[in-house]
């Protein structure tokens, strides 16, 4: 059956109540399945300065974006604000955020490709219940999602404060199998000290240089990697100054 095609002022299929060249327009894409976790494995990490030197970070992909995000959350709230004074959306949907205390309804929304001008917002109120929220969200985590709902997930995950490297790691191994998902959870695995995380990470990194040559899913766990260095550097030189 050929696949009817969606007028761009037509409802978004999504069920956000917005028109489609305002909602999933341009956002679609096809979710690249991976193999089970325990079909991949690339030997032990040697993880000398050859390897960093020799393996870089694109220049421009989703998680080099997403970790700078995550690195400077205030950079995102200034730019946040003063995009509020130029563009008039999203208002009808900031006041469903505002106004609930439903953290179900508030994942919903998340659920809806909810509109970038609100996620700092979205963010700031899923913290607030995060004890209620973040096992929620983690649970949706275990199944494919929209790129809107990976990320925000993760940032929420990761302004929490808390390790959630073994849900994480369980997530990845046992659960997930979106390549995108899976990449952007491996940047996040690099905050986190856990001793199963850089066998994960080394095994997808080349996982995805081998596979996906013409995508960057390869920089969620080479930033996952570099977090790890940098973050042992960080300790090793704390511990040596004390």
């Amino acid at each position: 059956m050929r696949r009817q095609t969606i007028g761009r002022n037509e409802p978004c299929p999504c069920g956000s109540g917005k028109k489609y060249k305002k909602c999933c327009y341009g956002k679609e894409r096809k979710h690249q399945f991976l193999p089970s976790y325990d079909e991949i494995d690339y030997g032990s990490p040697i993880l000398d300065e050859d390897f960093f030197a020799f393996n870089t970070v694109h220049e421009i992909s989703a998680p080099r974006l997403l970790y700078s995000t995550l690195l400077m959350p205030k950079v995102e709230k200034e730019a946040e604000k003063i995009a509020r004074q130029f563009i008039e959306r999203g208002k009808e949907e900031l006041k469903t955020i505002e106004g609930t205390t439903d953290v179900s309804e508030l994942i919903n929304v998340m659920r809806q490709s909810s509109d970038s001008l609100n996620h700092v917002k979205l963010i700031d109120k899923l913290l607030g219940f995060k004890d209620e929220s973040i096992p929620m969200l983690i649970d949706e985590l275990k199944q494919p999602q929209q790129v809107d709902f990976i990320e925000i997930a993760i940032r929420v995950i990761h302004r929490s404060g808390n390790d959630y490297s073994n849900e994480i790691l369980e997530i990845i191994k046992f659960h997930q199998r979106d390549a995108y998902a899976i990449s952007q959870l491996c940047m996040l695995l690099g905050f986190y000290e856990n001793k199963e995380s850089e066998k994960l990470l080394w095994n997808y990194f080349y996982f995805f240089k081998q596979h996906f040559r013409h995508e960057t899913y390869s920089d969620g766990p080479l930033l996952g990697l570099i977090e790890m260095r940098e973050q042992r550097k960080e300790n090793l030189f704390g511990h040596s100054m004390n």
